[in-house]
């Protein structure tokens, strides 16, 4: 019986079993470890194993990025061979620990390197900008030789014939796919677990997620085992798990990176344009300059002379020398969701370090978006889950599927009119002028908006339910990057404080803040940029980050705004 044919007769639990034997089979038996019993800290794990040495713990080191440890291979300190397996082993370590990675390429990763160590000694130059790269990806996303499942049982054995375009162009320029990550079921919740893969827990508290739906992603490099994560976002499924887990992750405008892979939804959502919400495909790793990076090294190559969807957009080498940073008002009376009480430090002492280094600050007074997520989700609907259904058809959905409402809405969806669809397009351009309103309300423009990734850290496993605070952004197709503060929730400092809910969503939210379960979680800020001005926010984002992440005060110098 073929591979193919034994997915249409076995049930989905025995397929589950086989993508998980074939998983583990692709673990060297010495990388192999085990872990604590009952709530535990991932990233103890790492040093806890005594599995990586010295030299491979610096190598690996997540306060490194990109940019300074693809440094070491050309100085001549470390060979690619070196590099990819210390970080083959410390993301075996973080599959041990949180359960992040669905395909595993690791000996293929290690013998590409030596194929690139060899074309370096032989010719004295690097094979590309991101020669030895250990790349990671979401697990939809395609990479030739290995499923593109998503965790979905009837989309297993069925491996990808070629790379999609943006893994492509990154092998090409010298990166080295090691793995691929966990996501959720449908890829539509912010808790990342599936049937055939199981769930990804949270680096910092085995008891929390680790977000959506790039869970995996997040985990795997908040655990330090790569240099760089393809995601894709929807409608914060980059920026959540980047919040939860504490790393960078980064969206950009839609239509300027390819978007393409497996389809999980309805055929003719993509034409030229996207049927609704944009969702793109983007950068996660460990600062700003690494996005920035591969933000542009993309660009230079030109898509848009063979891909009629990515709009022409050489990259601008623009610079913004004292920005003025919009701060969106958390009291205004269209709030729609208050704070947790450390999601409210982390917001205020940003805005904080932001004046004490001599910036200018603008009060942003958002426009309603309490509608966000409810016409996200009819989009959702027109945009093909018969496709999905279809797919899930033999396999029950998990609990964070079904606490969304998506798949089994409370209410019948009605049928689709073409009055219905007017309505959702108008919902979206009517934001995006309120936006753009409130952007230059000040009298002249903002450079970037200071918001929060959510209201809320990382949450205990199946409940996170809304995405308000980032798919706004998808919705009016605005480029945005999560930056992590390098400060945690506090049980000491961060009191539960007794709030009049504003709605029974936001009293379901303040409802589940315990200071002392959700103790040492990572804080974020969010930043926002406008419509295809991608470079400029990456240049501000990379300008303000050290002072966000900055205990002693930056005082920036004084120059004309570029």
């Amino acid at each position: 019986m073929s591979v193919s044919e034994s997915v249409v007769t076995n049930t989905w639990v025995q397929i589950a079993q086989k993508k998980r034997e074939e998983q583990q089979s692709r673990i060297p038996k010495e990388w192999k470890i085990t872990t604590p019993i009952g709530p535990f800290r991932p990233l103890d794990v790492i040093k806890d194993s005594g599995l990586l040495s010295a030299q491979e713990l610096e190598w690996t080191d997540p306060k490194q990025d990109a940019i300074s440890t693809l440094e070491l291979i050309s100085l001549g300190k470390v060979t690619t061979e070196q590099l990819i397996k210390a970080f083959c082993k410390r993301a075996a370590i973080a599959q041990a620990a949180t359960n992040c990675l669905t395909e595993i390429l690791f000996m293929q990763a290690i013998g590409r390197a030596r194929e690139l160590d060899a074309h370096f000694k032989q010719t004295g130059q690097l094979f590309g900008p991101f020669h030895g790269l250990p790349l990671s990806v979401k697990d939809h996303m395609d990479v030739k030789g290995v499923d593109s499942s998503a965790g979905i049982s009837s989309l297993c054995f069925d491996p990808a014939k070629e790379n999609g375009k943006l893994v492509q162009i990154l092998i090409d320029n010298g990166a080295i796919v090691i793995a691929k990550t966990n996501v959720p079921q449908t890829c539509l919740t912010a808790d990342s677990i599936n049937q055939v893969f199981g769930r990804t827990l949270n680096p910092y508290n085995s008891s929390f997620g680790a977000s959506g739906s790039s869970g995996g992603e997040g985990a795997l490099l908040s655990m330090g085992g790569s240099l760089l994560g393809l995601g894709s976002d929807g409608a914060g499924s980059i920026r959540m798990p980047a919040a939860a887990n504490g790393i960078v992750g980064y969206k950009p405008s839609g239509y300027r990176l390819p978007l393409d892979g497996r389809a999980m939804f309805g055929d003719g959502i993509i034409g030229t344009t996207i049927l609704g919400p944009v969702p793109v495909f983007g950068f996660m790793g460990r600062s700003v300059r690494d996005m920035r990076a591969a933000s542009k090294l993309v660009c230079e190559q030109k898509l848009w002379e063979v891909d009629p969807f990515i709009y022409p957009s050489p990259w601008s080498g623009i610079a913004v020398a004292r920005p003025r940073i919009g701060v969106w008002n958390m009291d205004s009376p269209n709030a729609y969701l208050h704070l947790h009480a450390p999601v409210k430090r982390g917001f205020l002492a940003a805005q904080h370090r932001l004046r004490r280094a001599g910036l200018e600050l603008v009060e942003f007074n958002a426009p309603d978006v309490s509608h966000v997520w409810e016409t996200g989700r009819q989009w959702i609907e027109i945009q093909g889950l018969y496709n999905l259904r279809r797919y899930l058809e033999n396999e029950p959905f998990t609990q964070s599927v079904l606490n969304t409402g998506i798949m089994m809405p409370a209410k019948p969806t009605p049928p689709l009119t073409v009055a219905h669809l007017h309505d959702l397009n108008m919902r979206i351009g009517r934001l995006a002028y309120e936006m753009t309103n409130a952007w230059m309300s000040s009298g002249r423009a903002i450079d970037a908006l200071l918001w929060v990734a959510a209201p809320h850290t990382a949450l205990p496993h199946d409940e996170w339910t809304d995405t308000t605070y980032t798919s706004v952004f998808n919705a009016i197709d605005w480029p945005a990057i999560t930056l992590p503060l390098d400060m945690f929730s506090d049980k000491n400092i961060d009191m539960k404080e007794d709030l009049t809910p504003y709605n029974e969503l936001d009293a379901k939210i303040q409802s589940l803040y315990d200071p002392e379960a959700f103790d040492g979680l990572p804080l974020a800020v969010q930043l926002i940029g406008r419509r295809f001005e991608d470079e400029k926010l990456l240049a501000v984002a990379e300008k303000i980050h050290p002072i966000l992440v900055a205990s002693e005060g930056v005082v920036l110098e004084s120059h004309p705004h570029l």
